[in-house]
């Protein structure tokens, strides 16, 4: 049996303008070129931005502005060292991914191994002392214990990660049911 359709709305001249506005709005940009510089620069603004928050969450200091600024330029920002580390090497974790998928190619399945993880890993743990293509990059084994998180103005805990020893283990297990093809964005749950 049909239900009839009775919305609960009214379409005002009003509303009619609005959805004008946003069509018009979508197809300019439908019809802009993406070129190939485009795209860099998103896929380096993503970059940056991604690099920002992941690390903020986890207690990071560093405004957007500065770590675009300590990535391009290796700014340094007095007292906050460990922070320009951690923003060095998260970086560099994500510019692997990206050269990872361009050596794989965007329609072929990356292939996550607990390697791979490791890897990753590394780059975010060793900052700006192992860079991606300088030398070999050692996978490094999971920590085994407790990450705890505080504010870093009053040093007051904020969230600690559960305590398991076989955290490292669980992370690649549920790492290695993820079958990747074009996003190398679901790649970046390796970094957590």
């Amino acid at each position: 049996m049909l239900i009839p359709f009775e919305p609960r709305f009214t379409i005002t001249p009003r509303v009619v303008n609005a959805l004008i506005r946003m069509e018009a709005v979508r197809q300019s940009m439908a019809d802009l070129p993406i070129t190939p510089l485009v795209l860099k620069t998103l896929r380096e603004t993503a970059r940056f931005f991604t690099t920002h928050y992941s690390t903020m969450i986890e207690g990071n200091r560093l405004t957007q502005e500065e770590v675009v600024q300590v990535v391009q330029s290796n700014a340094h920002f007095p007292g906050r060292e460990r922070d320009e580390l951690e923003v060095k090497g998260y970086y560099a974790a994500l510019d692997e991914v990206e050269k990872l998928v361009h050596r794989v190619g965007i329609s072929q399945r990356i292939s996550i191994s607990e390697k791979l993880i490791q890897t990753l890993l590394a780059l975010v743990m060793a900052g700006s002392r192992t860079r991606a293509g300088s030398k070999a990059i050692k996978p490094t084994p999971y920590r085994d214990g407790q990450n705890v998180i505080r504010d870093s103005l009053t040093k007051a805990q904020k969230q600690s990660s559960p305590h398991h020893t076989g955290m490292g283990k669980m992370s690649f297990e549920t790492a290695s049911r993820v079958r990747l093809s074009t996003c190398h964005q679901r790649l970046r749950m390796c970094l957590a």
